[in-house]
């Protein structure tokens, strides 16, 4: 996978999740009075055969939170996007903590997750890889998950494997 790969996907979950947000989707009925949302994100499970960096399996995550628009979201519908503690922590002793991340009510209601997961087919002089990309937010308290969406893309090379 490449960086172009990784933008693509980030940017399009975070469109179709602000698109499902601001159409209604599972938020329709939440006012800014109704009770905290806190939605921790977690890194991406990456279950390819492809090597992808812990900095990159969040920066997948975070993109897509960065995307939303999280000031109105946390305004009109009283959600707030968490990271989850330890690596709040990290953050801190790093000096690098974004305030939105650290809100003072961290109990998780939902939780935001990613997985990829891929098919090669291979031939003699072909390789074709298909890379799926599943995000998901599920609520805590009853399991259902309230939101899915999915990205796949194609790889393809063609030419002597041993060359």
């Amino acid at each position: 996978m490449t960086v172009d790969d990784y933008e693509h996907i980030a940017a399009e979950i975070g469109t179709r999740l602000s698109a499902n947000m601001a159409g209604g989707g599972f938020l329709a009925a939440r006012g800014p009075n109704d009770e905290k949302m806190v939605i921790a994100i977690q890194k991406v499970q990456n279950l390819t055969n492809d090597i992808m960096s812990e900095p990159t399996r969040w920066y997948l995550m975070a993109r897509v939170r960065d995307s939303l628009p999280v000031g109105s979201l946390s305004r009109e519908k009283n959600v707030a996007f968490v990271i989850p503690a330890e690596r709040l922590r990290q953050a801190r002793q790093r000096g690098m903590l974004r305030e939105e991340d650290a809100p003072m009510d961290r109990r998780p209601t939902h939780v935001m997750s990613a997985t990829f997961r891929s098919v090669t087919r291979s031939t003699g002089r072909e390789r074709t890889d298909l890379y799926y990309c599943d995000y998901a937010i599920t609520d805590l308290g009853s399991g259902e998950v309230v939101w899915t969406d999915k990205v796949e893309f194609k790889r393809a090379a063609s030419g002597r494997t041993w060359d």
